[in-house]
This record gives C-alpha cells, structure tokens and sequence, in this order.
C-alpha cells in the first residue's frame, strides 16, 4: 500500500471508530463488496463516505488530522509510556478485511480497539492520534495520562465531550451547596 492508501485506510477506521451507531444496512452491504477486492479497492472507501454523513464528517476530520497535523504525536509523553505500535501493510489489511466483511463493522472494530493485543493497541492509538480532545499532548499532566492509557475511558470521554457539544445534555439540579465541603483524600 501505498501512503495515500494507508492514509486513507487510518482515517475510515478513525471514523468508524467514533460513530456511535451501526452502519446503515446498505452501506455495511458495500463495505462487506469492498472487502472482497481489498486492497487494490483502497479509493471507493473515500467516496463510500459520502452515502453516509456521520462518517462523512468523521472521516474527514481525522484525514485532515493525519494528514496536516500528525506531528503532535511524534514526541508525546504519551507515546514514551506506551510504545507506538505499527502494524504491517499486511495485518492492516488483514484488520480491513476482517472489519470491513463482518456484519456490524462499527461493532467489530470497538471491539478489536478494546483488546489488549498488537490490533487494539494500534487502534487506540489511532483514535488518540485523530483525536481533538488534546492539541498539546506534551503538557498532559502526569496524573491524567490514565485517560490516555484507558481505552474505555479515553472513549467514553470522546462521546460525553460529543454530547455535550451537540446539547445532549440533562440539568441535574444544583450543586452549590457542595462547594465548601472539605474532601479527604
């Protein structure tokens, strides 16, 4: 593959990763036909992106993180306390194939990214890496490096912040009469 290939590839993963839904049947139909020709059909998951706008829009944001603003990561203190894992053009297409041919492929892939092996941890830090939660990933405070370690966390996280900026949120009253009680540690 090719680096626009690979790009390509990163950024529809990413954005499959984020969506909080199935694919629409339809769709999920003409992945699993992508799947069967992979990798020589690397182009069409671009212009797949376009049937759905979720992963439209997904897909695009994380393209134009990998492609314009990859650096941040490279001298992260994150990535000095977990290694970067790559993977092969082959297991990347190997995770495609699988992905791309099962019957829920957003499913599918949340699940690999929470597996504590080669393929999760690659995919978790591919979400991290497309994230926008963080532009300055060298100044993470220690004690919150957890969250970017976690990828439950780090995922659940992304989805509150999501909702949050969408209004998908819930007034749960008033706290202020908590605010000078002491806490101990």
């Amino acid at each position: 593959m090719n680096n626009i290939d690979k790009l390509t590839l990163k950024a529809f993963l990413a954005a499959l990763m984020r969506l909080g839904e199935p694919l629409p049947d339809d769709l999920q139909n003409q992945l699993k036909e992508i799947s069967k020709t992979w990798p020589p059909d690397v182009d069409k998951l671009d212009a797949l992106t376009e049937i759905y706008p979720p992963l439209e829009d997904e897909y695009l944001e994380a393209r134009s993180i990998l492609q314009n603003d990859g650096e941040r990561f490279r001298s992260s203190s994150v990535q000095t306390v977990n290694e970067t894992v790559l993977l092969t053009d082959e297991k990347l297409i190997d995770l495609a194939v699988q992905i791309f041919s099962s019957e829920d492929s957003v499913n599918s892939l949340n699940q690999a990214y929470t597996e504590s092996n080669p393929i999760g941890q690659f995919l978790f830090q591919l979400r991290r890496q497309t994230s926008v939660m963080v532009k300055d990933s060298q100044n993470i405070p220690e004690e919150e490096l957890w969250v970017w370690q976690d990828p439950v966390v780090w995922a659940s996280l992304e989805r509150g912040l999501k909702q949050a900026q969408a209004g998908e949120v819930r007034y749960l009253g008033d706290f202020s009469q908590y605010a000078d009680l002491e806490i101990e540690d």
